[in-house]
């Protein structure tokens, strides 16, 4: 219950509105009586992140199909940002320290280094795609998520409609194309070229071993 109020308070109105009186007047308790369950805002903030990140299964599959399943699981991922906001800020300032990512990244390491992927590449290459994921996630989420799309698309033609057509003719012409920026279809779109690019380091087999 504590868990579940602090998840609530954190999509409502943000990680820094999570205090421990915040949490114990969400759920009609005396502030105390949460120190009996956590210890502290750092231990109930793991504690968020390891139930979001618990939710986030690596998709079933060949036990090589890295391409299905551990780019699978970073769409999940992707998906579970978008739906908390702040969960990758947690992430990213606590570091990858609650109990379901070790578990998650044991299985995709190992999906990748069987699929050819030396254990040094399978490394690499994982990170390029988790780094690209929430790289791509924190682009969108102020954008595209945390307001209307509408009101991204309106900003871009606001701001090319303020520039002379003879000095920025390119902005004008790619209009359209710029009003996506931050959308699935971008994501989708850099998601495929770096697949592209790593499917054939893993291709190479045992010659990257």
């Amino acid at each position: 219950m504590i868990v579940k109020a602090a998840l609530e308070l954190i999509d409502t109105a943000g990680l820094d509105a999570v205090t421990m009186p915040n949490v114990a007047q969400r759920l009609g308790v005396g502030t105390m009586s949460l120190y009996r369950h956590v210890n502290d805002k750092r231990d109930l903030v793991d504690a968020v992140a390891e139930q979001v990140m618990g939710q986030i299964d690596v998709p079933d599959g060949a036990a090589d199909d890295w391409e299905g399943r551990v780019v699978g699981y970073l769409r999940a991922l992707r998906d579970a940002v978008t739906a908390h906001p702040a969960l990758g800020r947690i992430l990213a300032d606590h570091g990858l320290t609650v109990g379901p990512v070790f578990t998650q990244l044991e299985t995709v390491h190992g999906i990748l280094i069987r699929a050819g992927f030396a254990p040094g590449e399978a490394v690499r290459a994982f990170y390029s795609l988790f780094t690209y994921v929430f790289g791509s996630v924190m682009w969108e989420l102020p954008r595209v998520h945390q307001q209307p799309e509408e009101a991204y698309v309106s900003s871009w033609h606001a701001a090319i409609d303020a520039l002379d057509p003879t000095d920025y003719p390119h902005l004008h012409a790619l209009r359209p194309e710029l009003a996506s920026a931050a959308s699935a279809d971008q994501f989708e779109y850099g998601l495929g070229l770096l697949v592209e690019s790593l499917r054939t380091r893993a291709s190479a087999g045992d010659g990257l071993r």
